[in-house]
């Protein structure tokens, strides 16, 4: 224990020398999530205008349901703007407007006749995810109007029922994902650190001499680096909170033990880099690509349960597409999640696999150099 001692001091030593690098784990997901939060933070609401030609008032029946109708995050799908019919017509052709909608004369008659009566919706050329939310809301909106002017309810009923406690946007499904990567960066990057200094200074030449056995020499730079991955990935739990709301809460621990096997993984792998590398910048760069890489194939971007057919075949061989949402059960749902057993034999078996064969292969490593 006191040579374990004596090296973890030695480690601290060397990574007070050099914080800065010490957080590169830190910086990538928190710009990578600001950049999502520019592309999916604001609300998905359509700004119309609505020019009513009725005198009845089926017409204003229809404004009120546009403003009532809610969707399940509870911000209305329709932003109407108070213009008039030539300032609505150019704002949209000055693209300053998604859509108008057109009530024309007569509508109320037509409605309580029931004798086809007909609106106009003009939008823009859009992309295919906006022009299905907007099949989806203007149906909402339909239903609604019919309900507020007592028409009778159509044959078919619906239900939705939601398996989850809430319902969660996408920039927070994103965030854990993102959160994920900097428990994994703030391994990745220490652990590197700290070979690599030991490495360019010759103090691996120096172990590789040792007679005992050089399993104990990376001990405490796994612990450190495994203390620093989830100080980096708590801190990003912060940031997730400030911009997104979502935090774990009473779950914190399970998140950490999570996320610190996924981290354990990374870190016995990226042992082996530091032990190898020449450059130190170069070393950083491929650091930082290959946690970005396996944030977007291991589950970073959407719900892996859901997807799970659509998964390729190597993204499985990564631990982070594990646990990604497990994770997402207990920060966005605070839920426990339903394979968590499973989840945590899998993690612990890639962390000890990978542990193990890492600390092999770098005291065979230390071996050749002495």
């Amino acid at each position: 224990m006191y040579r374990l001692w004596i090296i973890l001091r030695t480690e601290i030593k060397a990574w007070r020398a050099d914080p800065i690098t010490a957080f590169g784990g830190l910086l990538p997901p928190f710009f990578i999530l600001l950049a999502f939060s520019l592309m999916f933070g604001e609300r998905p609401t359509l700004k119309i205008a609505l020019v009513n030609h009725d005198s009845g008032s089926a017409g204003a029946i229809l404004r009120q349901a546009l403003n009532e109708t809610l969707s399940p995050f509870g911000y209305p799908y329709y932003d109407l703007s108070p213009l008039s019919e030539v300032e609505a017509w150019q704002a949209f052709h000055a693209y300053q407007l998604d859509g108008v909608w057109v009530i024309p004369e007569g509508f109320s008659q037509r409605v309580t006749t029931g004798t086809n009566p007909q609106i106009e919706m003009h939008f823009g050329n859009y992309i295919d995810d906006l022009a299905k939310n907007h099949r989806i809301y203007q149906a909402e909106v339909l239903w609604r109007f019919y309900e507020k002017i007592g028409q009778p309810a159509p044959p078919l009923t619906m239900r939705e029922e939601y398996p989850l406690p809430e319902m969660v946007d996408w920039l927070p499904i994103i965030g854990v994902g993102l959160a994920l990567m900097s428990f994994v960066l703030g391994g990745m990057m220490n652990i590197m650190v700290l070979t690599y200094k030991e490495h360019i200074s010759n103090v691996t030449l120096e172990f590789g001499l040792s007679p005992r056995s050089l399993g104990w020499v990376f001990l405490p730079k796994i612990l450190l680096a495994l203390g620093m991955s989830l100080l980096t990935g708590t801190i990003f739990f912060g940031i997730l909170y400030i911009l997104t709301g979502a935090w774990p809460g009473r779950f914190l621990g399970a998140a950490w033990v999570l996320a610190g096997l996924v981290a354990l993984f990374w870190i016995a792998a990226m042992l082996l880099v530091g032990l190898r590398a020449r450059h130190f910048m170069g070393a950083a760069i491929g650091v930082i690509l290959t946690g970005m890489t396996v944030f977007f194939v291991g589950g970073g971007l959407g719900m892996v349960r859901n997807n799970a057919a659509n998964v390729p075949w190597f993204s499985w061989l990564f631990p982070n597409t594990h646990a990604v949402d497990p994770l997402r059960d207990l920060i966005l749902f605070h839920t426990w999640p339903v394979d968590w057993n499973i989840a945590i034999l899998k993690l612990a078996g890639f962390a000890l696999a990978g542990v193990s064969l890492g600390v092999l292969l770098a005291a065979r490593q230390l071996r050749k150099i002495g």
